[in-house]
């Protein structure tokens, strides 16, 4: 809870809002329209209150780089989400600061170096294409979920090494509440959305402490597995409590974030057939003839990233990043007083005009090596983060992504109705209001080969 007042802070544009709430309300009914109308009116920086107390809210890249990368040993990102997060992801890296965060994610960055990522990417495509099977003869899905489903299936292999089966809904709907909860008010009471995260997270460790004993005495190539095995530069390793603590962060991170992204992603193709063609052209490139995948073949694939970069950086699955500020500092011509809250607002940054040509078109063409819009402005791109808590897993997200989309563009095409527009939620993670229904048309003449298909699938 911020300890600020608005007496520390009045030298701020904004106004008090709503005794006690502040602008909670408005902004849980649609934040991404609550900070463009407060910018409008009040500038890149803003006070902004909560039931938690005062918040400074900033846009632009060149507060992004002061405060997540030039000052970042003088800001702490525990602080900032301990309200929050604190009881449902203990331990999680966004709630590590200093030396036990660079221990911490000293030893996960083992979990995610070249050889392990081959790993992971040697489970995944057999899982995808017998997840996509069921889409066989289906004319109408809502992506959304159906996404969700496979990302989680994913997770079990890749992360756990198992087949969920009949854990799935479960783990499913406890991964469910407890992002829900992380944007509910944490109060702890019955019926409430916060008590079913705690349930949810509770079910969680039970079913990890289950199976992190087989994983430690027979290491496959999971993530399980990986962190069982990690040590640091001085040999440390993680107890069975922090690997259980950051599983459950990893999981919630990768499935549902992933999951928006290709959700997103599929939007914006079926909205531009244009690009959902060259995509799929794209993918019939995938090393058709070759026995497995290498890390190699899905860089080349230039037209998937561009196109997952301009989602990403018109929806941002995490709208904003906050920190707490250890020390006194200026920023702008403002004194932001030592304890103040900031929320650095990548979603404003991402569609500023100063920065980006046309900025609400859907453009990825900004991203190719002639116009790198991206690159002009440092830190005006920034979905993962920027400096010591960049996100960890993003190379591990992109590979997923594309492993997933190019199979599915290659079996499918996608349709939506022309003057359908998808309605997005944005807190606590971006999502469509309606799971985003989709129209899906079989291609019967693939110019993959069955035989090259098995041998890809292996």
């Amino acid at each position: 809870m911020s300890t600020i007042t608005y007496k520390q802070l009045r030298h701020f544009p904004g106004d008090r809002g709503l005794p006690y709430f502040g602008h909670f309300f408005p902004f849980l009914a649609n934040a991404s329209k609550f900070y463009q109308d407060r910018r409008k009116k009040f500038g890149d920086v803003f006070i902004f209150r909560t039931p938690f107390g005062w918040t400074v809210t900033l846009c632009g890249p060149t507060a992004t780089k002061f405060f997540l990368v030039e000052n970042n040993k003088f800001t702490s990102s525990k602080e900032a989400w301990d309200n929050a997060l604190s009881e449902l992801f203990p331990n999680g890296l966004m709630l590590m600061d200093g030396d036990r965060h660079r221990y911490h994610r000293s030893i996960m960055q083992e979990a995610f170096k070249k050889s392990p990522m081959q790993g992971y990417l040697d489970i995944m495509p057999a899982i995808i294409t017998k997840e996509l099977d069921k889409l066989n003869g289906i004319n109408q899905v809502e992506l959304f979920p159906f996404f969700k489903n496979l990302t989680l299936q994913l997770a079990g292999r890749v992360f756990f090494g198992l087949e969920l089966k009949e854990d799935l809904v479960q783990i499913n709907r406890s991964i469910t509440n407890i992002v829900e909860a992380s944007g509910a008010l944490p109060f702890n009471l019955p019926f409430s959305k916060f008590r079913k995260g705690i349930k949810g997270r509770k079910a969680l460790v039970r079913y990890f402490r289950s199976v992190l004993p087989e994983r430690r005495r027979n290491p496959g190539k999971d993530l399980m597995s990986k962190f069982c095995l990690a040590t640091s530069e001085e040999g440390a390793q993680f107890t069975d409590e922090e690997i259980i603590d950051h599983l459950i962060f990893v999981l919630m991170a990768a499935h549902d974030t992933t999951a928006i992204t290709l959700t997103l992603m599929s939007y914006f193709l079926a909205k531009h057939p244009q690009w959902q063609d060259q995509l799929r052209a794209e993918a019939l490139t995938l090393n058709r003839e070759k026995t497995d995948i290498q890390l190699n073949d899905l860089r080349q694939l230039e037209k998937i990233s561009l196109v997952m970069k301009e989602t990403l950086r018109l929806h941002p699955p995490l709208i904003l990043v906050p920190r707490k500020l250890e020390k006194a500092m200026e920023f702008e011509g403002y004194r932001f007083p030592a304890n103040t809250f900031i929320n650095l607002l990548f979603q404003l940054t991402h569609i500023d005009e100063r920065t980006w040509t046309n900025p609400n078109r859907f453009d990825p063409e900004r991203f190719n090596k002639q116009r790198n819009e991206h690159q002009k402005c440092p830190y005006a791109y920034a979905p993962f983060g920027a400096g010591k808590h960049h996100c960890i897993g993003f190379a591990f997200a992109e590979m997923q992504i594309k492993l997933v989309l190019t199979e599915f563009l290659t079996r499918f095409k996608i349709s939506v109705p022309n003057d359908y527009e998808c309605e997005l939620r944005d807190v606590p993670l971006k999502q469509p209001k309606d799971n985003l229904p989709v129209f899906l048309e079989s291609i019967h003449k693939n110019p993959r080969s069955e035989k090259n298909a098995l041998q890809i699938h292996r």
